[in-house]
């Protein structure tokens, strides 16, 4: 009985942890997919707009075009008499590529039609690739003409995570149950060669998440979960073999088994030279046997005795211990290991090459989480003749600063197109960051533009830590040296959504160097909690730089100085840091 309720009680922990864990892997996925499609959407609707005032694409609306990278297409169908749409205009990246596209289209656009005019807007993926066909339907001012257009985005970065291989399998489907996007070779098929007909019934009663057990077409069982993304008909779905999941239970089984074939044998040994003392040890033994089988791990028996039964005891008391042990210890590493597999899913594509040289910049960074999920996030891009520098830090660790991190990632590429001030950038960026948490996370933020033709640095800071302009002179490196790049402060992202930054600039000449940081590197303790601090933060840093070195030597120089502090211990807070140094044009 102890064995039969152990293991059920194991296998629906065990259970509900891979339901945790899919369940919110299928949620950020969805999220994800919702935040860049309504994205493209957002970038779309000016085009909408200024074609159904113009009656043609104006250069405003192919300049929108052009810097979404994104877009593929945009193609416009109008009514005719006949009842039907027809061409009437088109955007698209690569000339004459949307043909083609159309002609293998052509049978099945009819019945997009007719789901558009039904619905509004249809998602499609009629292809075994990375691109998302969304037809939306716009009317004129006086709500009496439709118009569709049909909107090709590229989603590489979204099918490549779906294709990624794991333990956890992940698709993307449409209500019909036709993979959009998943592993290799299932794009195109029907998921109903997966799953159960009744699963995908229940997957489209319009419930935003749910999780079930499910037979699956091979005859396995499945522990699957699904969440609904929120636009058009999408499904992300998450499908985990059950025989996997519980691989750690069957070598519980195999070792309870042994174990408790052992301690019959002895019992019934024992019980054979019993003499009416050993009658109350063994009584002991099984009364406690009963409420370890009880759940009640945390019992122990008193038996007082050097023969055998007080060895039997002794050795119970470390079994009830260990089992308990081993109990939490396994529940444990399940949790991490899907909080691992969360983090790495969502952080791995976040951040940039270490090192580079983008005209006369040289830069390298370094980051280190304080847990399986970061907060931090930094990055650098080239728009025209302007080098872009980020750096942010949403407040709280796990599954929530990393999802910010995320959105503040998908938006910048989007900002990335629009070639404007770091201002209006970062404007931009709290819109998002607002939209997506609701003003509950928020996150400090500082971006900077160098101008490559003038030299100058426009910067724009949302409550980050001021970065250090570090000139350049006839000697070493001194304090006095160090200006802290702190003229302008604005609210953080996310804490309002109507927010209004401003901007002001600097000039930075040859041989200057510039470093970015958050606030998780004065706050690094020792293993007595002594934090390093500003003083001690200060020093390090002028002594990094004092001879003014590459970037890849200062990066080493200073984490030297904070890991000889540090000596191994924990971080309360993620690190992150870079530096940029101007060289000059060779």
């Amino acid at each position: 009985m102890y064995l039969i309720l152990a293991l059920r009680i194991f296998e629906e922990d065990k259970i509900a942890y891979v339901f945790d864990s899919s369940s919110r892997m299928s949620g950020t996925m969805a999220a994800q997919i919702k935040t860049q499609l309504n994205g493209v959407l957002g970038t779309t609707k000016p085009i909408f707009q200024d074609y159904l005032s113009q009656q043609k694409f104006s250069s405003v609306g192919e300049s929108i075009f052009q810097n979404e990278f994104n877009l593929e297409a945009l193609v416009v169908f109008k009514p005719s008499a006949t009842g039907s749409y027809e061409k009437s205009a088109i955007l698209e990246k690569v000339p004459d590529q949307t043909a083609g596209v159309l002609a293998q289209l052509q049978s099945q656009m009819p019945s997009y039609f007719a789901e558009v005019e039904a619905s509004r807007r249809v998602v499609k993926v009629p292809f075994s690739d990375d691109r998302v066909f969304i037809l939306e339907k716009v009317s004129d001012e006086t709500n009496t003409r439709n118009t569709v257009f049909l909107v090709i985005v590229k989603m590489s970065e979204a099918s490549e995570m779906f294709r990624a291989a794991m333990s956890q399998k992940l698709y993307l489907i449409s209500t019909d149950g036709t993979i959009l996007f998943g592993p290799d070779g299932t794009p195109g098929q029907k998921l109903q060669g997966t799953v159960s007909p009744q699963f995908l019934a229940h997957a489209n009663k319009q419930i935003a998440q749910g999780a079930e057990t499910d037979q699956g077409a091979d005859g396995k069982e499945l522990l699957v979960s699904y969440s609904r993304a929120g636009f058009g008909d999408l499904i992300v779905v998450t499908t985990v073999e059950k025989e996997k999941a519980l691989g750690a239970v069957q070598i519980l089984i195999r070792k309870s088994l042994i174990f408790f074939g052992l301690l019959i044998s002895v019992t019934v040994i024992l019980s054979l030279f019993a003499s009416s003392g050993l009658t109350q040890a063994l009584t002991q033994l099984f009364d406690a046997t009963k409420k370890v089988a009880e759940g009640d791990f945390n019992i122990r028996v008193d038996v007082k005795s050097n023969d055998e039964v007080g060895s039997l005891a002794d050795n119970f008391n470390i079994m009830a211990a260990e089992v308990s042990r081993l109990l939490d210890q396994t529940a444990e590493k399940a949790r991490m290991e899907s909080e691992l597999q969360t983090a790495k899913t969502v952080q791995e594509t976040l951040f940039p090459e270490t090192q580079a040289k983008i005209g006369p910049l040289a830069i390298a960074g370094y980051y280190e989480p304080a847990s399986e999920c970061g907060g931090d996030w930094w990055h650098y891009c080239q728009i025209g003749n302007k080098i872009f520098l980020w750096i942010g830090d949403a407040t709280g660790h796990g599954a929530p600063a990393a999802l910010i991190t995320s959105a503040a990632k998908s938006a910048s590429t989007i900002i990335e197109r629009l070639n404007i001030t770091p201002a209006k950038a970062l404007e931009l960026l709290n819109r998002s960051i607002y939209d997506v948490s609701k003003g509950r996370i928020m996150m400090t933020f500082f971006l900077a533009s160098f101008d490559l033709e003038t030299g100058e640095l426009a910067y724009c800071n949302a409550s980050h830590e001021a970065p250090f302009l570090m000139k350049k002179g006839e000697g070493a490196l001194k304090k006095k040296d160090l200006i802290p790049l702190n003229e302008v402060n604005n609210p953080r992202l996310g804490q309002a959504r109507d927010s209004v930054y401003e901007q002001t600039t600097i000039q930075v000449e040859t041989g200057d160097l510039v470093f970015f940081y958050t606030d998780g590197i004065p706050d690094i303790q020792d293993p007595a909690k002594a934090a390093w601090g500003e003083r001690e933060f200060i020093k390090a840093l002028i002594a990094a730089n004092k001879d003014f070195p590459g970037v890849n030597e200062s990066v080493e120089r200073f984490a030297h100085s904070f890991q000889a502090h540090r000596q191994g211990a924990p971080l309360i807070d993620d690190v992150t840091f870079f530096v940029v140094k101007n060289e000059g044009l060779s």
